[in-house]
């Protein structure tokens, strides 16, 4: 180690790092799709102030916002094989306890992790949603489910995207955490090399480089997609009632 920075390496340990990227890409979007979906439940559950689920829900979000998301990753990959023991000599199975991948109980910690902030994000979202609009969907003869579906949802989208995004992008960094139940992401092969090499520096700049270009292109391809999603607004408030009346008549099947 003649040098102090060995710049060329942080280069060389850039392209060795790129073949983990879909492993990081892949568990992030695993996680926040399947964070979002048990986030929108949440919410459905807590603005429909269901008995007991709505209890049992608060807990949940509030225990998952309460802990760290690394305490429940160890918590979670140690607790995995624990219940498939039990569930083992409950039912006279023979299961594997340590035959579960990895990768799935990170995602699914991370999911939860997500579905615990996203909830707020998407209850408030779907709060927002004019009345009006759903006051005609019900008065053209949807039901709930219709109009949860066709009216609610997609206009809440609108709403909460840019939101979830950072949500995603927050998962894309947190998805680093995941080293430590042996998945070989971007963080710990970045590890690998440090070891390898003896230049840690050098192989942990490569990896912020890398996080850092995710991020940037993550945020324009969101950029893009809300620009899509974006609807002209019209001109007076008066007439919304009655545009959106219209679309439903449209949309409604006679």
């Amino acid at each position: 180690m003649d040098t102090i920075i060995d710049f060329p390496a942080i280069g060389k340990y850039a392209i060795d790092l790129l073949p983990y990227i879909p492993v990081t890409i892949a568990l992030a979007v695993v996680a926040t799709v399947l964070g979002t979906a048990l986030g929108l439940l949440l919410a459905l559950i807590k603005i429909a102030k269901v008995p007991v689920l709505s209890q049992i829900s608060a807990v949940l979000v509030s225990y998952l916002r309460g802990t760290p998301p690394l305490v429940q990753l160890l918590l979670n990959v140690n607790a995995v094989p624990i219940a498939i023991l039990y569930i083992n000599r409950a039912f006279g199975t023979s299961f594997d306890a340590l035959g579960l991948s990895p990768f799935l109980v990170a995602a699914f910690t991370f999911a939860l992790t997500e579905a615990a902030y996203s909830s707020e994000t998407i209850r408030a979202a779907l709060n927002s949603v004019d009345r009006r609009e759903i006051e005609a969907a019900h008065s053209l003869g949807m039901t709930p489910w219709q109009t949860l579906r066709r009216i609610t949802i997609p206009n809440a989208t609108v709403v909460a995207f840019p939101t979830l995004v950072n949500h995603f992008i927050g998962m894309l960094k947190q998805s680093s955490l995941a080293f430590v139940v042996s998945i070989v992401e971007i963080t710990a092969y970045a590890k690998i090399l440090g070891g390898r090499d003896y230049r840690f520096f050098e192989a942990y700049l490569a990896t912020a480089i890398i996080y850092w270009i995710l991020t940037v292109i993550v945020e324009q391809l969101a950029r893009v997609i809300e620009a899509r999603m974006a609807r002209p607004q019209p001109a007076g408030k008066a007439r919304r009632p009655r545009a959106a009346a219209v679309q439903l008549r449209t949309e409604v099947p006679a």
